[in-house]
């Protein structure tokens, strides 16, 4: 185990709020609180879950290794989050760059659904805890991952503690690969940017494919 590792994540983060939030930012530079907020009613009770809620929405999308490159590429990305294909993707490239631990469980499927078509939760817990170690918190933050990259798309779980892997998404726009492959970068910034090649067979990688 990595005692470095920090989890950072411990509240799952849904989806459309955060694609409303987003889309905000995209619009006017900011992120309307009070809306967000309002949104998360429907998936939390209680004023202090609601407020973590949003500070970690918030932090995904202006406290991001990403963000330099969402304010480059406001009007694409606007223009891509309007593809029920490409949101999902740009949304969980976005959560993997702020919290390396989602970009860790993601990265953990990946590899072993290149031997196998299906996933434990008990083999999933045991190769986290390689990395992260075992106890509540990181219970938490899996209970936070894995339920956004279902929502995604990206797994299927048919079974309670059984995962299971989907086809590859097509995106249908090139800033959300390039996206994709920028949320790799920031969690692997020893690889050689140059080395498209081998980009193909790098575990994030699998769960799209390239124009």
């Amino acid at each position: 185990m990595t005692q470095s590792k920090t989890l950072g994540i411990q509240q799952r983060i849904p989806l459309y709020v955060l694609g409303e939030a987003l889309k905000e930012y995209l619009a006017a530079g900011v992120v309307d609180e009070q809306h967000i907020k309002e949104m998360l009613q429907a998936d939390y009770a209680g004023e202090n879950r609601i407020k973590k809620s949003y500070n970690q929405i918030a932090s995904v999308i202006d406290r991001n290794e990403l963000t330099p490159f969402i304010n480059e590429h406001k009007d694409e990305i606007a223009l891509a989050l309007t593809s029920p294909t490409d949101r999902p993707l740009i949304l969980t490239a976005l959560i993997c760059g702020r919290y390396p631990f989602c970009y860790h469980v993601a990265k953990v499927f990946a590899k072993q659904f290149r031997q196998q078509d299906t996933i434990s939760a008990q083999l999933l817990d045991k190769l986290i805890a390689e990395t992260y170690g075992f106890n509540k918190s990181t219970q938490n933050s899996r209970n936070c991952a894995v339920p956004q990259m279902i929502e995604a798309g990206l797994i299927k779980r048919d079974k309670p503690a059984l995962f299971e892997s989907t086809e590859p998404v097509t995106p249908t726009h090139q800033v959300t690969i390039d996206l994709w492959k920028e949320a790799f970068f920031v969690n692997e910034p020893l690889r050689d940017r140059e080395d498209e090649e081998n980009l193909y067979f790098e575990p994030f990688l699998r769960y799209i494919k390239f124009i």
